[in-house]
């Protein structure tokens, strides 16, 4: 796959700080990792995340998040501990990886249908907000959350 934000993706969760608070919040919060880093790169070209389009996007990811990704994250987080398994384990990261990609390509899909327009500087915080809002009803947490998302994700 080859798209500007599986490019981002790539290189912005290779950074130990970024994948930390990535995961923090999506296994403290259920958030979606992939929906925290469009909200990112979005915030680099300058766009705004706004509300119908996160609604639109999450809705439409939703089902292969929950029917593909996640029972494919949790197989693999249960064979950790199992000697015998770390083959069939690798091969699983595998699958969730191509998984992750497929839905990295829905939300390019998504974003080239919404003709994202920039709205300016600034709109980080606010687009990791909106999405931690979808899983995380604690405004408290939700902004501890974010503080740490956006000192992993500012470069």
């Amino acid at each position: 796959m080859n798209n500007p934000l599986w490019e981002f993706a790539v290189t912005s969760y290779a950074r130990e700080a970024v994948a930390s608070a990535c995961l923090r919040a999506q296994d403290e919060v259920g958030s979606d990792v992939n929906l925290l880093l469009y909200a990112a790169w979005l915030a680099g070209q300058q766009c705004e995340l706004r509300t119908q389009h996160l609604a639109e996007v999450d809705a439409r990811l939703a089902q292969w998040r929950s029917r593909v990704i996640a029972p494919l994250r949790q197989l693999r987080r249960d064979w950790k501990d199992l000697e015998d398994a770390t083959q069939l384990r690798e091969m699983v990261k595998s699958l969730e990886l191509r998984a992750e990609q497929h839905e990295i390509a829905q939300l390019w899909d998504c974003h080239l249908a919404a003709e994202q327009q920039p709205t300016g500087d600034g709109v980080l915080g606010l687009n990791l907000r909106r999405v931690l809002a979808l899983t995380c009803p604690d405004r408290d947490q939700r902004e501890s959350l974010c503080a740490v998302l956006e000192a992993a994700l500012a470069d």
